[in-house]
């Protein structure tokens, strides 16, 4: 009932308007009644009667009411089926409009499968002439070449015959000169090589006085690049000393803002709770952004007690950065001693 009452809002507000104006009524009735008086028979009649006046307008609005429902319902249901019966009709248009469009479709495909038939059949018509033309004129061009060839073979040999001669002579005449200068060159060569050993006699004289000069200048070079190292050596080891304990005091101080600022989120459990001390392993992202939160040693603590330390940590986000990027941490360990 309630159910069918949703489905019109109008005749249900209006149900519990009457209902509520009712109930207002009857206590408003009850608030300032009095005690009983004597009233005439004349009066009580008259109030019976507008009760029951009023008893009858309510049934009438009810009737109606239930009058409107059914005809709303029945409106609906008309409703309902003509748009079934529309969405039945526009399925069959469908329906019709997709069949006549495959029928359409098959005949194009069929037309134009019978077009490409054709096509296909001239094509190799034209083909097999073309094939037959080409093959004739391979055949005409593979006979001129052959007769150029026999030319080309013979005029070939004579030339050959001609450079064979002309090549004999060449070779008389270029041994005789060869000879020639076989001995001028013999001579020629003697004289080079009394140059040469004495130039090489006094580039071997030149060259030991540059190596001993050359050995002077590496050693004192030696030396001095010796003496440069050791002062490098000892300023870098000097400059790694300062860096790493700069780089030690930064790591301490990190650590502790890090303890810090847990510290000053962390509140202190109810009375009565154990405070030990605590290793808590937090793993950290870009930014000082807590990723996850584990506990280590933590002897004869409650679970309150490191659920205290866990939010404590998570609300201290972000952690601090590091004084220099390279002392970043993913992974941090740290003692928690509460004051």
């Amino acid at each position: 009932m309630f159910a069918e009452l949703l489905k019109h809002p109008r005749a249900l507000a209006f149900s519990v308007l009457l209902h509520a104006v009712i109930i207002g009524l009857m206590v408003f009735n009850l608030k300032f009644v009095d005690k009983p008086k004597n009233i005439p028979a004349g009066q009580v009649a008259k109030t019976v009667k507008a009760e029951v006046v009023d008893q009858q307008q309510l049934e009438d609005r009810e009737k109606q009411k239930r009058l409107e429902e059914k005809r709303i319902k029945e409106a609906e249901k008309k409703k309902l089926e003509a748009k079934k019966l529309e969405q039945k009709k526009k399925q069959e248009a469908e329906q019709k409009r997709k069949a006549e469009a495959k029928k359409k479709a098959e005949l194009k495909q069929k037309k134009e499968a019978e077009e490409k038939r054709k096509a296909d059949e001239k094509l190799k018509a034209e083909q097999k002439r073309k094939a037959d033309e080409k093959r004739k004129a391979d055949e005409k061009l593979k006979a001129e070449q052959k007769r150029k060839a026999d030319e080309k073979r013979k005029a070939d040999e004579k030339l050959k015959a001609e450079q064979k001669r002309k090549a004999e002579e060449k070779r008389k005449a270029e041994e005789k000169r060869k000879a020639e200068e076989k001995r001028i060159a013999e001579e020629k060569r003697k004289a080079e090589e009394k140059r040469i050993a004495e130039e090489k006699r006094k580039a071997e004289e030149k060259r030991i006085a540059e190596e001993k000069r050359k050995a002077e200048e590496a050693e004192k070079r030696r030396l001095a690049e010796e003496q440069q190292r050791k002062e490098a050596e000892l300023r870098a080891k000097l400059q790694a000393e300062e860096n790493q304990r700069r780089l030690n005091s930064l790591r301490e101080a990190y650590k502790l803002a890090i303890l810090q600022k847990v510290k000053r989120n962390w509140i202190r459990p109810a009375e009565g709770e154990k405070i030990p001390d605590c290793w808590i392993r937090v793993t950290q992202g870009p930014g000082g952004i807590i990723l996850d939160v584990t506990f280590g040693a933590c002897k004869g603590s409650t679970g309150a007690y490191r659920s205290s330390i866990e939010n404590a940590v998570y609300k201290a986000e972000p952690l601090p950065k590091p004084g220099d990027p390279s002392l970043f941490e993913r992974e941090l360990n740290f003692n928690f001693k509460p004051e």
